[in-house]
């Protein structure tokens, strides 16, 4: 971020390099393109609401933020519901506004998760699946001790839904970084009917699709997020 890699191999520098700077921090999960198999936590009990009645523009309501490891997150009234885990909080709208915050949410959260948060995040927000396991692999040899310094932070500026269906959404998220550059990343949830909860699906390296792309501009169709 800004200057020297916050993240470091455990093995001394054998292995995979991620590199967090700004331009590249939202676009971690990519870069490393890796994570954990293993249970996740119990059902929430949020009923969702009819995503056929709501547009794909739709922004979320009530919409507020919060901060995490430096980087400020938007809740809303689509969720997250379940309020009582800090590090990874679940419960989002089967709507288009839910799958949306989700996929923000998700993908935040797992960029700067620290060492002792990390797991926690994969366990609760991440679709279960080969790009999950490979994710945990490499994670496990990097170390992160540290949030996002101020003033490095990059800020979510909103979404895009590019495709809808109450089982799974493709979002483009669009980010400012701090030298006033734009990026979109384009990521995936799927819903979880076991968990009653959206889950990021992680992008399969060997599809050769680019996770993220830098941009001149955000698409006038832009669910934007106020006060970002």
């Amino acid at each position: 971020m800004g200057g020297r890699d916050r993240r470091q191999h455990r093995d001394g520098g054998a292995g995979i390099r991620l590199i967090t700077t700004p331009i590249t921090l939202l676009g971690l999960v990519c870069t490393v393109i890796v994570l954990l198999s293993g249970c996740g936590s119990e059902p929430d009990t949020a009923t969702p609401s009819t995503p056929q009645q709501i547009p794909l523009t739709a922004p979320p309501t009530d919409l507020r933020w919060v901060e995490f490891n430096g980087m400020r997150l938007p809740q809303a009234a689509e969720g997250p519901h379940e309020m009582s885990d800090v590090i990874a909080p679940g419960g989002f709208d089967r709507t288009p506004p839910g799958a949306g915050l989700a996929a923000v949410n998700a993908i935040v959260r797992l960029s700067v998760a620290l060492d002792d948060q990390w797991p926690q995040v994969v366990r609760e927000l991440l679709a279960p699946g080969q790009t999950r396991d490979d994710y945990i692999t490499n994670r496990i040899q990097l170390s992160t001790t540290s949030g996002v310094p101020a003033g490095q932070a990059p800020q979510v500026q909103g979404w895009k839904l590019t495709a809808f269906t109450p089982d799974k959404a493709s979002v483009d998220i669009y980010t400012r970084m701090p030298d006033g550059s734009m990026t979109v990343n384009h990521t995936t949830v799927v819903w979880a009917p076991a968990f009653g909860d959206w889950r990021l699906l992680l992008p399969d390296a060997a599809a050769g699709a680019s996770p993220v792309d830098a941009i001149s501009a955000t698409p006038t169709d832009m669910v934007a997020l106020t006060g970002a």
